[in-house]
């Protein structure tokens, strides 16, 4: 087990706390967690990058982590009434189809590389912001009238980090093989028997 494995599964460890701190209303326990669990993410990636530790085990753990931290953490701060409904919905829409769009990925082509792209990593941003934004323990820091136009601008930026993985998930499909001459040539000719049989059954149910 490498380093960079285990701070990425003590992250995992750690939505639990999160959890149960969101919903008992300890709001300052939750914002430190939520901290801790980024903190490790960061520390992760800083040892696999100067150990040199990487692992096809991280590459696949590392991106679950935190997609399990931010849907939990959107999910029980909707349940709280911190953050809308339908900006949790949106977030973890999106995530769900991801992970379903990289498992179909690897069926069809066996391997997949879950490698973050701009967006992706902006929107993360904006996601880890909205949180730290209604976690924040110091109040008069940040006014109220933020609110929305955070949580409109996290929404519109998870929904096109969406739709650019998805495209980049169609343009890393295998291309479809050509048929060759000799496999068209013997799909012409089963097109042509199947014709010919069909209207002897037509001429036979003419004449009876």
């Amino acid at each position: 087990m490498t380093i960079p494995n285990i701070l990425t599964l003590i992250r995992i460890f750690l939505v639990p706390s999160f959890l149960v701190a969101v919903i008992y209303g300890h709001f300052t326990a939750a914002f430190l967690i939520f901290a801790a669990a980024g903190l490790t993410d960061f520390l992760d990636g800083f040892c696999a990058r100067r150990l040199n530790q990487f692992s096809l085990l991280g590459t696949f753990l590392d991106p679950i982590a935190d997609k399990l931290l931010m849907s939990v953490s959107y999910i029980s701060l909707a349940a709280v009434a911190l953050i809308p409904p339908w900006l949790s919905v949106v977030v973890v829409f999106k995530d769900i189809f991801i992970v379903i769009g990289a498992a179909v990925l690897y069926f069809i082509k066996g391997e997949v590389n879950p490698l973050p792209t701009r967006w992706g990593k902006q929107t993360t941003f904006l996601q880890i912001a909205t949180i730290a934004y209604v976690l924040w323990p110091f109040p008069g820091v940040m006014t109220a009238k933020m609110a929305p136009w955070l949580f409109w601008l996290t929404a519109a930026m998870t929904i096109f980090s969406g739709i650019h993985y998805i495209l980049d998930g169609v343009a890393d499909l295998p291309p479809s093989k050509p048929l060759t001459r000799e496999a068209g040539k013997r799909k012409s000719k089963r097109i042509i028997f199947l014709k010919r049989r069909f209207v002897r059954k037509q001429d036979a149910g003419e004449e009876f």
